[in-house]
């Protein structure tokens, strides 16, 4: 497709129904439709997605044998497929879905939100099924979407249920309860599924994951994104962990890692504090609610509830977050931060925050992007680790 090209799609349907939004006051509608796979267009872009699509997984294996299987189960043995769109028009036994231009700028709204998996499984085996094989696959298509990376990260934020109530069961996030019993946080936490809380038990995780050394140290090629765009593999990580350290529990790197916590969230809520005005000193415009993936809505940080002036997407809290790692260390079996994180973040802020929105700008204004690019992780790390060995080195000159 070229650059600047409308990107249309007709998709026929077997059945399909629009659904008007419940407030009066909007004009948004949802289309739900059952599409054979054989009818699913190649293309459709995938860049609001924060989740990379890994077909080697358990689960994406599990999703094409679904569909090599002739049993007409498919549609119903996953979510199917989110779409944002521009404009949706039925047509003809058809729906002609308007997902904009070939362009960065559109590409960063519209295209698949959720079932990217789903999508790549269809595309990639459509020419090997059997004629006689007929599947149907679910779609939900989406106008209007204002906040695409808020509605991206929910719904992208599903994690198996049985591998999360299990472990709770199993008492395998006894330590991480222990490591922060005294925050005020600790009681927020959902350990349980539907557990009506504001903190899931994966977040914590995630934050362990973003700075974990073990996994990614200093020499590293690879950078921990998945902490931001793979829940559900970041919780098997660490379950894969717990059970392989269960007769040797000292060695599991986040029992190492748990110690920590306290001062990780402290960490993750003095970003999401300073990271606006940390962008402002940074640049002429100061116009940081005009940044993709920001809204300038006063609220409360994550973890301890200090007030904030924006809402920021986790694509561009992330790669900041993770960059900290370079800062922790192995001592006789446990860690430690080899220099006060919050300190660094004071020096490095305007430059980390530059790094993150100049990154998100050059992937088209999509903080999904950002939060997935290795070269951002990267950049961020070598900027903390250089602040570490210049106070390292004023602290020697002083002796």
């Amino acid at each position: 497709m070229k650059n600047n090209e409308e990107m249309k799609f007709t998709i026929p349907y077997a059945s399909a129904v629009r659904i008007k939004s419940p407030y009066p006051s909007s004009d948004n509608y949802t289309w739900h439709a059952y599409v054979n796979v054989k009818d699913m267009p190649k293309n459709i872009p995938t860049e609001v997605n924060p989740r990379e699509t890994n077909m080697k997984t358990k689960v994406a294996k599990n999703l094409v044998n679904s569909l090599e299987t002739s049993d007409q189960s498919f549609y119903k043995k996953n979510r199917g497929i989110l779409f944002s769109t521009k404009k949706v028009i039925n047509s003809m036994g058809a729906l002609i879905v308007d997902m904009g231009k070939n362009n960065d700028d559109d590409k960063s709204k519209y295209g698949i939100l959720d079932g990217g998996h789903t999508y790549k499984a269809i595309i990639d085996n459509n020419d090997t099924l059997d004629d006689t094989n007929v599947q149907f696959v679910h779609l939900e298509i989406m106008t209007a979407i204002d906040d695409i990376d808020g509605m991206a990260s929910a719904r992208n934020s599903s994690v198996q249920v049985d591998d999360k109530a299990i472990a709770e069961l199993a008492n395998k996030f006894e330590f991480i309860k222990e490591a922060i019993k005294n925050e005020p946080f600790s009681n927020n936490i959902s350990y349980k599924q539907n557990e009506n809380k504001d903190i899931d038990t994966v977040d914590i995780v995630r934050m362990m994951y973003a700075l974990n050394i073990f996994k990614y140290p200093e020499t590293s090629l690879k950078q921990p994104i998945q902490s931001y765009s793979g829940k559900s593999q970041v919780l098997k990580d660490y379950l894969s962990e717990y059970d392989r350290h269960e007769k040797s529990s000292s060695e599991n790197p986040y029992k190492k890692l748990a110690i920590l916590l306290p001062s990780m969230a402290r960490l993750y809520d003095t970003i999401e504090q300073d990271i606006g005005q940390a962008y402002k000193e940074g640049t002429e415009d100061g116009r940081f609610g005009k940044v993709k993936g920001v809204e300038a809505k006063p609220s409360i940080s994550k973890y301890y509830k200090n007030p904030i002036s924006y809402q920021v997407s986790q694509g561009l809290l992330f790669p900041i977050l993770g960059g900290f790692r370079a800062l922790i260390k192995e001592d006789d079996n446990s860690v430690e931060w080899e220099i006060d994180p919050i300190k660094i973040w004071k020096k490095t802020r305007v430059k980390l925050v530059a790094n993150t929105i100049s990154m998100s700008r050059q992937l088209g204004n999509n903080p999904q992007s950002a939060g997935k690019s290795s070269t951002l992780w990267s950049q961020n790390f070598d900027t903390i680790n250089t602040a570490k060995m210049k106070e390292q080195m004023r602290q020697l000159s002083k002796g």
